[in-house]
């Protein structure tokens, strides 16, 4: 999908036989759709800097932010991409055929790695296509070790991470994940009804208790549901989301730190800004500084 829109706008490096790679920057706007993504191709997006909002069909948003990687593999259900607040990062674009031997030998390189492509696909398409990973270990890793790298070197980088990311998704998944709950329309519904409280009410206490009586489900269900809708735990969305407002609200509005943090959920400024920096690699008073204007 990027990858069409930035044919003609980045400066693109072929890494590897069906893998090519490009540092880009976009400003705020609203991406023409319909874009394509052609059958047996895929893009990863490492994210340096500013958000990527993606709505589906049902009305669901994803949203990829600073130091996080979008994957996509399918964007058929989606009716609109918006980037929000500049968007910065490598885009890497694969085609599956044209890369098999490429990927094979770095498999063969790294000891003879097995990448299960079957396992990838069926953890995509329970994603609708479009998944985001981190913050995580392997993602806070990922960026850390990117950020040493001279500009020359880091859509290189990208590639090779893009790699060991499907390595990690060929891992078979776990037995409970057979009996994951069916998103059936009203799942679907009630999920997405739920989601739309708790961005309503990033301010307040939400446990899993509470919101999935909310939902009239299971503490279990509703959690692995929301996992397999959003592609992330209940705890991990409700935290990406918090930092995203918060950083809204140091770039918009005259509120202080403390402010800010009590607006997101947070009774201690210290608390706010040691997660906020987790997300977003500074401190809230930094992030403010860097987005005022020239």
């Amino acid at each position: 999908m990027l990858a069409e829109f930035l044919s003609e706008q980045g400066e693109w490096a072929q890494v590897m036989p069906g893998a090519r790679a490009c540092l880009f920057s976009l400003c705020e706007r609203a991406l023409p759709l319909p874009l394509r993504l052609e059958p047996l191709h895929f893009e990863v997006l490492f994210c340096l800097a500013g958000m990527l909002t993606l709505t589906r069909r049902d009305g669901s948003a994803l949203r990829l932010g600073t130091r996080q990687v979008l994957l996509l593999t399918d964007i058929s259900d989606l009716t609109d991409a918006r980037v929000e607040t500049g968007l910065k990062g490598v885009l890497v674009a694969v085609d599956a055929r044209g890369a098999r031997e490429s990927l094979k030998a770095i498999c063969d390189l790294l000891g003879g790695l097995t990448l299960n492509t079957d396992q990838v696909r069926r953890w995509m398409v329970s994603r609708g296509g479009c998944a985001v990973e981190g913050p995580s270990h392997w993602s806070q890793a990922a960026f850390a070790d990117l950020d040493r790298l001279p500009q020359s070197e880091r859509v290189r980088w990208c590639v090779w991470k893009s790699v060991e990311l499907l390595y990690l998704l060929s891992a078979p998944e776990e037995p409970a994940a057979e009996m994951a709950p069916v998103l059936d329309q009203e799942m679907i519904r009630t999920l997405a009804e739920t989601r739309r409280y708790m961005e309503e009410h990033l301010d307040e206490p939400l446990s899993i208790s509470a919101l999935s009586r909310r939902a009239c489900l299971s503490a279990t269900t509703f959690k692995e549901g929301f996992r397999r809708l959003y592609g992330l735990p209940v705890h991990t969305w409700l935290q990406q989301r918090r930092m995203e407002r918060a950083a809204e609200l140091l770039r918009d509005s005259s509120l202080s730190v403390l402010g800010v943090a009590q607006s997101v959920g947070y009774s201690s400024a210290s608390q706010f800004s040691a997660a906020f920096r987790r997300q977003y690699g500074m401190s809230p008073t930094v992030y403010r500084k860097m987005s005022e204007p020239a």
